[in-house]
């Protein structure tokens, strides 16, 4: 087996495992929402790959542990990730870490599609659904989401009020 480098283009596989480590999804759910390609050019194209590279070794050598990352670029690259995982943007990098790669790109917060926003992890963190796309369905409004307490409906075990609980009609 050949032992990866920093400088060598690493696989989608080693993209996803380290995006998994930084958005706390599984690879097979980020690999479901059809944007893990996207985001692997993307990252490619805004860091490089030598940075990007780097940010995989360091990775793996906190055990893939973000919070075990020292090295300020890393850092800040899977902040980046954790970023457009969750919301479909690529952010603007700290001044210091844009300086350091020496990239010719504009550091600027970008969408990185159109499919971006609406794939979102953010929008599964709480069950939800972006506005105007992946509608819950009819009615669904009228349940809470999944895990949620159960709530009281109006009148509900109220003294005269209609219905099974109350002593009204």
């Amino acid at each position: 087996m050949t032992p990866k480098t920093s400088t060598s283009a690493r696989s989608l596989d080693d993209f996803l495992t380290a995006s998994a480590a930084v958005t706390g999804f599984d690879a097979f759910e980020l690999h479901g929402t059809g944007m893990a390609e996207l985001y692997h050019a993307t990252a490619r194209e805004q860091v490089g790959e030598p940075a990007l590279g780097r940010f995989l070794d360091a990775l793996a050598a906190a055990g893939g542990d973000p919070d075990g990352i020292t090295d300020e670029t890393s850092r800040d690259i899977a902040r980046a990730l954790a970023h457009t995982w969750y919301l479909g943007v690529w952010p603007q990098l700290a001044g210091s870490v844009h300086t350091a790669l020496g990239r010719e790109r504009a550091n600027t917060a970008f969408t990185v599609s159109p499919e971006a926003h609406t794939e979102g992890l953010v929008w599964r963190t709480f069950h939800g659904h972006p506005a105007g796309a992946k509608p819950p369905g009819f009615g669904t409004w009228a349940d809470p989401p999944p895990g949620a307490p159960a709530v009281a409906r109006a009148g509900e075990g109220l003294p005269g009020a209609p219905g099974p609980h109350g002593d009204g009609a």
